[in-house]
């Protein structure tokens, strides 16, 4: 044989051989390892890891209520206000006009009143000097016919009075539709105006949200959300200070649903029970909730289980070979446990992958 040919050969198969021996030892080495875990009981607490942001605790967008040209704007974006604080006036030169004229017959009708009052009340005292003095029949009856005028009189006036007065609110409240106030102390997070321009009713300008008080908000689906209830407590890690927990409760749950695509979520709030410093809107946040505790209940590691066609499993030793068993699961824990509602007794032995 050709000495090339026979060294070529070897070469060939030493090769073939280290391709083999490598595929065997890869394969062995991702074969995955189990060890054996006896099944017991024990307490396990549910928890609910979900994703939300880091909302205000109240906000608004603000416009005006009657549009008009923008003659001032008071403060600017991250300025803190107190609640009441005028933030922005739109033109309001006629209505202006209008509450003044209002006053002025309110004024009138006021005085008018006043001098009909003054009237009546001298008539009254007449009629009873009248009384008094013993004057005759005819003479009282024309007096009391008089008081009887000038009641009429001081009841229509009245009702001038009123009129005056409601013209004069009215004036007051289409004045202050061109006024924005602040509905509570906060921080303006956002303005969308220039003087000289002209807003439109309604339309909103600014933002105004609460600066101290913060909330948590998640949006959890149809499947999660029958698992929570309100006053459920919960853990908030922030992201950036993934080292502190921060402990809330679910203070509100959405009855109506916020579509998102083809599945169906619901809002869910959830309020720090102690304030928290260094909190800003749209901030990220980790949310636990600790959901139902149960005592004395089958637990196992999740490391055990598998699934297969949407039907959970462990191994189980079962004449020196691993047999797969169908099981039940409950509540996944906060100790990392899965709680086993059928297929599995305290004291058998299951597998458990290592990792």
């Amino acid at each position: 044989m050709n000495k090339n040919i026979f060294y070529t050969s070897i070469v060939a198969i030493l090769i073939i051989g280290g391709i083999v021996a490598s595929f065997l030892y890869k394969n062995l080495s991702e074969r995955p390892i189990y060890s054996t875990i006896q099944v017991q009981r024990g307490q396990i607490e549910e928890s609910l890891s979900l994703r939300g942001k880091i909302k205000p605790e109240l906000d608004a967008n603000l416009g005006f209520e009657k549009g008009g040209k923008i003659t001032n704007l008071t403060h600017q974006v991250g300025d803190f206000v107190s609640a009441g604080t005028i933030l922005a006036e739109a033109n309001a030169t006629d209505l202006q006009a209008q509450y003044r004229q209002a006053i002025d017959l309110k004024k009138s009708a006021e005085a008018d009143l006043e001098q009909y009052e003054q009237l009546l009340r001298k008539e009254r005292a007449e009629l009873d000097s009248l009384e008094n003095t013993g004057a005759s029949f005819s003479d009282k009856r024309a007096q009391k016919a008089q008081i009887k005028a000038s009641e009429a009189q001081v009841d229509s006036q009245k009702e001038k009075l009123s009129a005056a007065l409601a013209n004069q609110e009215s004036a007051q409240a289409q004045i202050a539709k061109t006024i924005i106030n602040a509905p509570f102390d906060g921080t303006i997070a956002a303005q969308d105006a220039k003087i000289g321009e002209v807003a439109q009713s309604n339309i909103p300008i600014l933002t105004l949200i609460s600066r101290d008080a913060f909330k948590a908000e998640v949006y959890v689906s149809e499947i999660e959300v029958k698992n929570l209830k309100t006053e459920d407590l919960a853990q908030i890690t922030l992201d950036g200070d993934p080292q502190k927990n921060y402990n809330a409760k679910i203070s509100a749950i959405d009855p109506a649903e916020s579509p998102e695509g083809n599945v169906s979520n619901y809002k869910v709030t959830l309020n720090f029970l102690a304030p928290v410093a260094g909190l800003r809107s749209g901030l990220g946040a980790s949310i636990s909730v600790v959901g139902q505790k149960k005592e004395n209940t089958i637990i196992i590691p999740p490391s055990a289980l598998f699934e297969e066609g949407g039907k959970k499993f462990v191994y189980v030793p079962e004449r020196n070979i691993m047999v797969k068993k169908e099981i039940q699961t409950g509540i996944y824990g906060l100790n990392n446990m899965v709680e086993i509602v059928s297929g599995l007794e305290a004291g058998d032995t299951i597998f458990g992958l290592n990792k």
